[in-house]
């Protein structure tokens, strides 16, 4: 009876190589790089393109030559453009387009993290399982996946970092087990001396930071080659040398302004304490940018386990490449205190070091006795595969559903087109940084960027914006990067004094806000006197009651007097109360938006004081009252009229918006997009009451809760919609039990209507997550902020 062959031949490392097993499908590693594609092209579009994004595009308008020229005045080498001009043209310069080329290069990314893990244990007979673990790691990591979906050029340099490092080991692996010949010309030689120089050519011009990627690697390459046979190193190192050379002089023609560039690469972050800075890298590297979610003090340990993987990994050869690759752009970012979210985006070149550290973990319990290897190495695999999981869980939706992921234009585009007049309004650009990204999505309004030079010259801007506005009635201002552009603040507090701001969010890094220039208004005398030291003189507004829809701006402008000199610096609080003395709308802020503070006051003088109380959308048509109030800024204590904290300002109207208006631009703090039988849950606020301006302010036992919803009415109305136009809230042991909009009758709700509810409920202690029963469901919502 004949044997059957084991169809295994030596390798030239001395090593068994299984035939059958080389020519199998790998399975496991397709369905991760499945998955992988999946997560970083699922709603690729979805999030607005933000001003760095917005450079991209303008630049993909432009020839090669005028790339070259462009670049050469920026922060980064023209590699990445050249790349992405000729990738859209074949697949478009939309942002689907345009960031399909960072998650391809992301896709990549872990399939070159495999064979990375594969090249580095492939002395241990469990490699498979580091290989796919690390993979896996890296198709779940948000760091990674976050910028896989941006059109810049930082997933590109992960991956040519990545490719950098895998052809070094396996040059390094072909000149070990080559001794005899350690630059002999072969193919197991050539072709990772060739990958690496195209790599590193790639790198250095795709970004200035890759000399960093670089100065690991040669450092790997002396540490290996000084401890192997040290009578061969000096032709090895001459040959590194020499291939290095190569790539420099390739990157030559651009060196000269690579190297004035960085000379004046633009200052941003701060030093940090060692042990800040590692809480920043560990959570920049398993959240991303959402590395400002609350975590828990355990977190810290987290930091241990690409240390134990390095230690697992020690008896590996070239574990010393993998640790200087990862901790490389750590001690630069340490070094030069760039710990900032403008720089952390630099972490991501350890990222995929970082993937196959953590997945070599298990590998400690490598050759521990039977019943420990057995039963342990499997379960650790599983935690690791679950703590993966989780972080994505906990990350991912809020990445795929908030608009503010990236800075919003397209949802402030989308406000400006609802809200505005193309022939009466005007939107003012801080930052010449933005014109790109606003062209992108620009609505037809005319608009104009302040200040127009750095520094800014004070005297010429003012001039320049009084002039834009002169004819206008509304300002849609975008502020972005203000330290930066406008220090002074000049552009903002020229249009505290002279306009009423109205609405004001942030939308990821842009600060979005609407002022209205100043109208006919009719001023109204008071005698309300504030702790017998401040006057409020008269009121003044365009009507009285006004009639403003939801979403606009009312008009409220106030005169004060110190009737003694002030120490105390006092905010300003202008509110609009329902018939339930619910606060649905409210301005705080110093007088004249801060540059007439109370302290700065002589005696006797008269203060003109503006606000513009945006009506929020979503507020129910009616009646309201207008009250302000004085308030210690230091403190929170309102200061008395007698004994009252408030004086009455008169009625406001509030009337029905004419045109509908996009969910996304809602400023909406938890996003749900809950249905129920048509009714929709949009999303709610939640924060302790009177703590709107500082939602993560610690509820205590006792504190009042307060909840805002925003509820859209299905469109058509159903017949039965008086039954499901009620809900009920449950904090511990309290229940609410009301309408969903309260004191708004049930028939005058619209198809589709939009409409807010506010609720308070006392918190007693018992349970810290609140719940929501509508339309025969139930959702629980975030747990209360506590200490």
């Amino acid at each position: 009876m004949n044997r059957p062959s084991d169809k295994r031949v030596a390798a030239s490392d001395g090593h068994s190589v299984n035939l059958d097993q080389r020519s199998t499908i790998n399975w496991p590693l397709i369905l991760i790089l499945f998955l992988a594609g999946l997560l970083r092209f699922y709603e690729i579009g979805a999030s607005s393109l933000w001003s760095d994004e917005g450079n991209t595009w303008a630049l993909l308008g432009r020839s090669f030559g005028q790339i070259a020229r462009d670049a050469a005045a920026d922060i980064h080498p023209p590699g990445y453009y050249w790349l992405l001009k000729i990738w859209t043209l074949l697949f478009g310069a939309n942002a689907v387009g345009m960031r399909s080329l960072s998650a391809v290069a992301g896709i990549a990314l872990v399939w070159v993290i495999y064979q990375l893990s594969v090249q580095l244990c492939k002395e241990d007979q469990r490699w498979p399982v580091t290989a796919l673990l690390a993979a896996c790691l890296a198709a779940l990591n948000p760091f990674q996946i976050y910028y896989s979906q941006e059109a810049r050029m930082y997933m590109l340099l992960a991956l040519e970092s990545a490719g950098l490092f895998w052809a070094l080991l396996a040059l390094m692996h072909a000149q070990q087990h080559n001794s005899h010949h350690p630059i002999k010309p072969s193919s197991r030689f050539f072709v990772p001396a060739l990958f690496y120089l195209v790599c590193g050519i790639a790198g250095l011009w795709t970004h200035y930071s890759f000399p960093i990627v670089l100065a690991a690697a040669c450092l790997a390459y002396l540490w290996q080659t000084i401890k192997g046979q040290r009578q061969k190193a000096g032709r090895k190192l001459l040959f590194f040398v020499l291939l290095n050379g190569i790539g420099v002089l390739a990157f030559a023609p651009w060196l000269p302004t690579a190297l004035d560039r960085i000379r004046h690469w633009p200052k941003g972050g701060a030093p940090v304490t060692a042990l800040a800075g590692l809480q920043t890298t560990l959570q920049t590297l398993t959240l991303g940018p959402f590395h400002q979610l609350a975590a828990p003090p355990w977190f810290l340990l987290s930091g241990l386990l690409p240390l134990v993987g390095l230690l697992a990994l020690r008896r590996q050869p070239n574990v010393v490449a993998l640790a200087l690759w990862m901790l490389a752009p750590v001690g630069l970012m340490l070094g030069l205190g760039l710990f900032s979210d403008a720089f952390l985006k630099f972490l991501l070149i350890a990222s995929p070091a970082w993937c196959i550290a953590v997945a070599a973990v298990p590998q400690i319990l490598y050759r521990r006795p039977y019943p420990v290897s057995r039963i342990l190495y499997p379960l650790l695999c599983t935690l690791l595969i679950a703590g993966a999981l989780i972080l994505a869980a906990f990350t991912l939706p809020t990445y795929y559903t908030n608009p503010t992921a990236r800075d919003n234009y397209a949802g402030v585009a989308r406000y400006i087109q609802a809200t505005g007049d193309a022939t009466t309004d005007l939107v003012l650009l801080d930052a010449p940084g933005q014109q790109e990204v606003w062209r992108y999505y620009d609505p037809g309004f005319p608009s104009v960027a302040l200040p127009q030079q750095r520094p800014p010259n004070p005297e010429q801007t003012v001039a320049a914006l009084a002039a834009a506005v002169q004819t206008r009635r509304n300002v849609y201002a975008l502020f972005w990067a203000t330290d930066e552009a406008d220090p002074a603040h000049i552009v903002e507090q020229w249009l505290d004094q002279n306009a009423f701001k109205g609405l004001e969010s942030w939308q990821g890094n842009l600060r979005f806000a609407v002022y209205r220039l100043p109208t006919q208004v009719t001023c109204t005398g008071l005698t309300a006197v504030f702790d017998q030291r401040i006057r409020l003189l008269a009121q003044c507004q365009p009507q009285s009651p006004q009639r403003i829809a939801a979403g606009e701006i009312a008009l409220i402008g106030l005169q004060w007097q110190a009737l003694t000199p002030i120490k105390q610096r006092y905010k300003v609080s202008v509110q609009l109360l329902d018939a339930r003395q619910q606060v649905i709308a409210q301005h705080d802020s110093e007088p004249a938006g801060g540059s007439q503070p109370t302290d700065s006051w002589l005696p006797h003088t008269t203060i003109s004081d503006n606000h513009g109380l945006n009506i929020p959308f979503g507020t129910p048509p009616g009646d309201y009252t207008l009250i302000a109030k004085l308030y210690d800024q230091a403190n929170g204590q309102p200061l008395l009229i007698g004994s009252a904290e408030t004086v009455p300002l008169g009625q406001l109207q509030v009337v029905r918006p004419q045109l509908a208006i996009p969910v996304d631009i809602l400023p909406i703090l938890n996003w749900l997009h809950t249905s129920s039988n048509g009714v929709m849950l949009l999303g709610y606020d939640l924060y302790r009451k009177d703590a709107a301006h500082a939602p993560a302010t610690p509820i205590q036992p006792g504190d009042l809760v307060h909840f805002t919803f925003y509820w859209q009415a299905p469109d058509p109305l159903p017949t039965d919609w008086a039954q499901k136009a009620s809900f009920q809230l449950k904090l511990g042991q309290q229940t609410l039990s009301e309408l969903l909009v309260p004191n708004y009758p049930l028939d005058q709700w619209q198809a589709g209507d939009l409409l807010r509810g506010e609720f308070d409920l006392p918190f007693d202690g018992t349970d810290r997550t609140p719940m929501v029963e509508f339309a025969g469901i139930k959702v629980n919502l975030k747990t209360l902020p506590g200490k």
